[in-house]
């Protein structure tokens, strides 16, 4: 499986049987014609090139797989120069990321049938798992949100019957290091009729209700189909019936905050478009081909904003390498080893180039698998600050006026009986003009890394430092052009106070420095000559200066410039000594000097590395909080810088990075300036204030007198360091909001509720800042539909919302019995159910009459077991498997290959297809019993360590969502969602079907495959009669067994009734390898101990087409090296008859001692 130093010992095995000689020679399915070289044969014609191939990682092509490979991309990194990294560098490839960094969607789920006569069975598999995804920019730039479908596909055993289902999914976070959670937000329900999918859409209710409604369509002769769906704490609940042939359930989710950094840009001449890279991870469920849980679809579509593409693979090559080593990395058990990465292919025609994908496949993959879509989005600049003499000095009010329709479901009902309406206004403020003679001392802070890698050369002869020195200059250099355009502007007064900080940083702080220059001083014609003299030596200008009593000015930023350029590389990098060391210089020569005066800072941070050492992330945060820093911008050049690192402190500055491999060329490093003078002015602009919201009063009558209510309440409010303050009392019939913690030049969000139309809001909504009031405009509401809705309803649930981490409530207006009205009245106006439980989704259709599914054959509740204290290890999608062995089985029964059977173990029955003695086929029996196996089936006892309570832990196993006899919890114990890294080992990586490790299962498997080819083309025996103890005979009667049956499973025995062989239709547990029962125990309910999750399996020719399918599908992934053995194309299985196939199995690849 995997090549070069990420080769492991399992995967060693597999990859060894792509070498071994197959019986038979050729291609799987021989062709009258050769079909040429087929995909990896192409590779080996490459192999002259210096290719990187990526073992594990596959771009879909059609129904194909080509593993990636591509041309070695030529990185420069510090290396080369014999400088070597030091811990906490990131010599990883450019734009890489890590497995805890995913945006990673885990499907986690149990499931529960009744049926209206047959037995019920638990712990049913889907037959689907289709995920519909699209990635939409979020609400700043730089952010994005998710909207999510997942559909599921449960196939009734008995289409005659009515089949109800009762499933339950735990929650998620969508990424290890994010957290924001996966909300339900829309549930609908689908019932196959006559050929069609009739879709049952469903109404809010309160949950009693919908329990109620769905039971009556249940149990009576309706012809209707109900389902409805419930969230408490961290788990879903939906139910369904009765459905005939098959049922769908379609969730929707949304998430507000993705995990997204900053690209970097590899061509040379550094940035050219600032983008960001969203890693999107959709799990698969897996199993062994040739367990019949492998038959199920599994689908996924992408979406992502105008302007994305995929990260290019073949230029990141090395990115996905990285990532994948980073999979197999986190974890131990041998599913994160084995996970297989498939890079969906875009799909043609859509609006938009690439900017969708899509991939499809009818059969499980046989190892742990995700589809993956590292997305690159364009960011939208936030526009450029503009500075001339008419710019407005007002506060900007934005009253965001929903879409008509939108609006109508935003109406709530007040305790005053007047409707109210929920709108947003968003505010862009602005600092009032500035008193003649008010002071204000303004900063400018460079935390400049000077480490050993700085001594990299670049550019020609310059090393990477030397570019900095250049680089910082010239910045400075642009922001001393633009102050007498600011004096003019009225943003900078002659009394206030420019400082500039410099902090050369490596390990420690190696050097600081800095000027503190009066504005009074800064006139237009002491700039230009100020100019001239520091950039060009100008003599003349130099004179200027000292005539005009200006020398000393010249001096001190001569001084300044030379310590700059006199800074050289060494040491290892620490962004905590940085940090630290700017602070605690702001303190000192600023605060310390001007305390009182009105005080901001701009923060520049540039580097060529990571974080070496200590938590520099509250050193930031620090340095953020004390030293009065209003924005910042992150400069990174080089292969070793951190990303992940590099935009989180971006974003603690408030600001945004700007990453490279080189310097910007010329036009490049211009287009930078001026983004950063840009957000430099922004900057200057600002200054603490004050924000008062009122819109008067509204007269209602009550029985005893008129009474009065704010026109507006602001409920909710979001921004940087906002915080709501006592009221404004000063009117006699209405309170203003009052909010501070704001600089002025920073925008927030308002959340209102309006018990004015918004066509009168709009004319009496006063907003007030620092007394000044703001100008008030309309325009449309960018949200729209069900995320305006879910939007709403996930703050008033004080859930994850976009910029939840930044919004604070007003608690003095809402109240816990408002809140839970509101809450109520939006839950029902949009159809969406509350976190807290209280409503559900219930929804019923007429679709065709069924047999009503009493209450007594009805699904058993499934159960979930918190994940937060689970200590078992993870064995099967959604199981666990116990620490210690159940009583009365064998533990250690696994065998990787067969081996000669003794005298002793001949004696054993024969009757076991796949029972071939001590690890033979599936396993190493627990006894010589000899009961069933085969294709879709196995022996007593299960292979590979598999304990008898198999998949869902029965007999002291443990399950998160199956039964245990160890302590469960209820439902509403279970309150967090779970991680992604936590649901995937909680569930062996979406593991669907018995206990077994990917390699062990496909050896197994192939093995298996052929020894049920050979046993179905022997001759078919009689049904001899059933042999049972007669006292069982008399207290449940004889077995129902047809007189002749057209189908015989030779080799299996009912491993509940000892039927041998089975004839009929075979029914096989998912949960197990060995266990297999006739129609009659299955429709009676008789299952032997573990056995769950059971499906039809007519004969050896179905069970040899849907192993082929999977194998078709999947080679790849186990033999990558035998496009000799597989070819170009996929024969039509349908076609091929059974000797077509059993020859096909011949040919697999297995591995002999």
């Amino acid at each position: 499986w995997f090549k070069a130093t990420n080769t492991t010992p399992h995967c060693q095995s597999i990859a060894a049987m792509a070498f071994h000689q197959m019986p038979g020679g050729g291609s799987l399915f021989p062709a009258p014609a050769a079909e040429g070289p087929g995909l990896f044969a192409k590779a080996e014609a490459h192999a002259q090139q210096t290719l990187i191939e990526v073992p594990g990682v596959f771009l879909a092509d059609g129904r194909g797989l080509r593993q990636l490979s591509a041309v070695a991309p030529q990185i420069p990194t510090p290396q080369d120069q014999n400088i070597a990294p030091a811990a906490g560098d990131d010599t990883s490839a450019p734009n890489a990321t890590v497995a805890e960094r995913l945006n990673h969607v885990v499907c986690v789920t149990s499931a529960n049938v009744g049926y209206s006569e047959a037995a019920r069975d638990t712990h049913v598999l889907p037959t689907l798992v289709e995920y519909s995804a699209e990635i939409e920019e979020g609400c700043s730039s730089g952010e994005y949100s998710l909207a999510l479908v997942i559909t599921l596909e449960y196939e009734s055993t008995f289409p005659q019957e009515g089949m109800v289902v009762w499933i339950k999914k735990h929650q998620q976070l969508i990424c290890d290091e994010v957290d924001a959670e996966l909300l339900l937000v829309d549930t609908v329900f689908k019932d196959f009729v006559d050929g069609h999918w009739l879709p049952i859409s469903t109404d809010i209710r309160y949950a009693e209700e919908a329990e109620a409604m769905v039971q009556a369509v249940v149990t009576t002769d309706s012809g209707q189909t109900a389902g409805r769906v419930t969230t408490e704490g961290a788990v879903e609940d939906a139910k369904l019936g009765p459905v005939g042939e098959r049922g769908r359930i379609v969730l929707t989710y949304r998430c507000s905050k993705l995990y997204s950094y900053t690209q970097m840009a590899l061509t040379s001449g550094g940035v050219t478009e600032r983008r960001s890279l969203v890693p999107l991870a959709l799990q698969l469920p897996w199993a062994a081909f040739d367990n019949p849980a492998s038959h199920c679809t599994v689908r996924a579509t992408i979406q992502a904003p105008g302007g994305a593409s995929l990260l290019d693979p073949s230029v990141n090559v090395l990115a996905y390498r990285d990532l994948k080593q980073s999979l197999a990395a986190c974890g131990a058990c041998e599913e994160a080893q084995m996970q297989t990465v498939i890079i969906p292919e875009p799909i043609a025609g859509v609006a938009g180039p690439g900017s969708a994908w899509f991939f499809e496949r009818s059969s499980l993959p046989p190892t742990p698998t995700m589809v993956l879509t590292w997305v690159s989005v364009p960011d939208v600049d936030s526009g450029w600050e503009q500075v001339n003499t008419s710019l407005p000095s007002a506060t900007r009010a934005v009253l965001l006026k929903p879409d008509p329709e939108d609006l109508k479901w935003l109406g709530v009902c007040v305790p005053t009986r007047q409707e109210a309406y929920l709108l947003r206004c968003r505010i862009e403020t602005e600092s009032p003009p500035r008193a003649a003679g008010s002071v204000r001392v303004h900063t400018d802070i460079t935390i400049s890394d000077a480490s050993g890698s700085t001594g990299m050369r670049c550019n020609g002869s310059d090393d990477v430092r030397t570019c900095f020195n250049q680089y910082e200059i010239l910045r400075m250099m642009k922001r001393l052009e633009a102050v007498p355009k600011l004096r003019d502007a009225g943003v900078l007064l002659d009394s206030d106070v420019w400082c500039q900080i410099f902090v050369i940083f490596d390990d420690g702080v190696r050097k600081e420095f800095g000027v503190e220059t009066s504005i009074g001083d800064l006139d237009a014609i002491t700039v230009a000559n100020l100019l001239r003299t520091l950039t060009a030596a100008d003599g003349a200008a130099l004179g200027e200066l000292q005539r005009l009593g200006k020398g000393g000015l010249h001096e001190r930023w001569q001084q300044t410039l030379e310590a700059l350029r006199g800074v050289r590389p060494g040491g290892t990098t620490s962004f905590v000594a940085g940090a630290k060391g700017a602070k605690n210089r702001y303190l000192a020569d600023v605060l310390g000097k001007h305390r009182g005066k009105a005080c901001t800072a701009y923060v520049n941070f540039d580097t060529d590395g990571g974080n070496n050492c200590g938590p520099c992330y509250e050193a930031i945060k620090a340095l953020v909080a004390e030293a009065d820093v209003v924005q910042g911008h992150v400069m990174g050049i080089g292969a070793w810088v951190d990303q992940d690192c590099a935009s989180r402190v971006a974003k603690l500055l408030k600001g945004t990075a700007s990453l490279s491999l080189s310097f910007p060329e010329q036009a490049e490093a211009d287009h930078l300036f001026r983004q950063d003078l840009s957000r430099w002015i922004r900057t200057l602009r600002t200054k603490p204030i004050r924000v008062r919201v009122s819109a008067g009063a509204v007269c209602w009558r009550a029985r005893h007198e008129d009474r009065f209510e704010n026109g507006v309440d602001t409920l909710f409010a979001t921004g940087p360091g906002l915080k709501f303050e006592q009221p404004d009392v000063s009117e006699p019939t209405f309170t203003k909001a009052v909010m501070c913690g704001l600089q002025a030049g920073e925008s927030a969000m308002l959340y209102l509720l309006s018990r004015k139309p918004i066509e009168l809001l709009a004319t009496d909504l006063r907003i007030e800042v620092e007394d000044v009031p703001a100008c008030i405009s309309v325009a449309a509401e960018a949200m729209r539909g069900i995320g305006l809705g879910h939007h709403w309803l996930s703050l008033l649930a004080c859930s994850a919302a976009p910029g939840l981490q930044e919004s604070v409530v007003n608690k003095s207006v809402l109240c816990t019995r408002l809140q839970q009205r509101l809450e109520d009245d939006l839950s029902f106006a949009w159809n969406l159910p509350t976190k807290s439980g209280s409503t559900a989704a219930a929804g019923r259709a007429k679709t065709k009459h069924r047999v009503p599914v009493p209450q007594d054959k009805q699904p058993e509740e499934p159960r979930v077991q918190s994940l937060q204290r689970l200590q078992a290890t993870p064995v099967a999608f959604g199981g666990f498997r116990p620490l210690t062995p159940p009583r009365g089985r064998c533990a250690s029964m696994t065998m990787s290959a067969p081996m000669a059977p003794s005298s002793q173990q001949m004696a054993c029955p024969p009757s076991a297809l796949f029972a071939q003695p001590m690890g033979m086929g599936f396993g190493g029996p627990a006894s010589c019993s000899g009961k069933g196996g085969g294709c879709f089936g196995g022996m007593g006892g299960g292979g590979f360590g598999a304990p008898a309570g198999g998949l869902f832990g029965s007999q002291g196993g443990s399950g998160i969502f199956g039964a245990s006899t160890g302590a469960m919890e209820t439902p509403s114990a279970i309150n967090k969602p779970a991680p992604p890294s936590q649901l995937l080992r909680s569930s062996g990586h979406m593991r669907f079907g018995s206990v077994e490790t990917p390699q062990k299962a496909a050896l197994r498997a192939a093995r298996a495959l052929r020894y049920l080819a050979e046993q179905a083309m022997a001759k078919r025996t009689q049904i001899p009669e059933p042999s049972e103890d007669p006292l069982i005979a008399s207290l449940l009667g004889p077995i129902n067994q047809p007189a002749a049956a057209s189908v015989v499973h030779l080799g299996f025995v009912c491993d509940s009734s000892g039927t041998n062989p089975i004839a009929g239709v075979r029914f096989k547990a998912t949960s197990a390898i060995d266990q297999d029962i006739t129609e009659v125990c299955r429709r009676q309910g008789r299952y032997p101990a573990g056995g769950a999750g059971w499906r039809a399996i007519p004969d050896a020719t179905w069970a040899l087409r849907a192993a082929l399918r999977a194998v078709l599908d999947w080679w790849q992934l186990l033999w990558p090296t035998r496009g000799d053995l597989f070819g170009a194309s996929s024969p039509d299985l349908m076609a091929l008859s059974l000797e077509d196939m059993a020859r096909a199995v011949q040919r697999l690849p297995f591995q002999e001692q």
